[in-house]
C-alpha cells in the first residue's frame, strides 16, 4: 500500500506539469494565430490603399472616393490619429 501511495504522489506532479506546458503551448499558438490574422488584414488594407492611390483623381471621383478621404475609405475605423 505504501508503494502504491508513493507512486501516485510521483505521477501527479508530472501530469500537472505536462498539462501546464500543453496549456501554455495552446495559448502561444492561439496568440500567433491572432497575430497572423491581424497582420493579414493590415496587409490586405495596405495593398488595397496602394492600388487605389495609383488611380487618377477622376477615377477616384467616379468611384465616389475623394483623394483626401482615401485612407478613411480603406482603413475605416482602424485608422486612428
Amino acid at each position: 500500500m505504501i508503494d502504491r501511495a508513493n507512486q501516485q504522489a510521483v505521477e501527479a506532479p508530472i501530469g500537472w506539469a505536462i498539462g501546464d506546458v500543453l496549456d501554455k503551448a495552446k495559448s502561444a499558438w492561439a496568440g500567433i494565430a491572432d497575430y497572423l490574422t491581424v497582420y493579414a488584414d493590415a496587409l490586405g488594407q495596405a495593398i488595397h490603399y496602394e492600388e487605389l492611390s495609383r488611380l487618377s483623381d477622376a477615377e477616384l471621383k467616379r468611384r465616389g472616393i475623394p483623394r483626401a478621404d482615401l485612407h478613411r475609405h480603406v482603413f475605416g475605423n482602424s485608422y486612428k490619429r
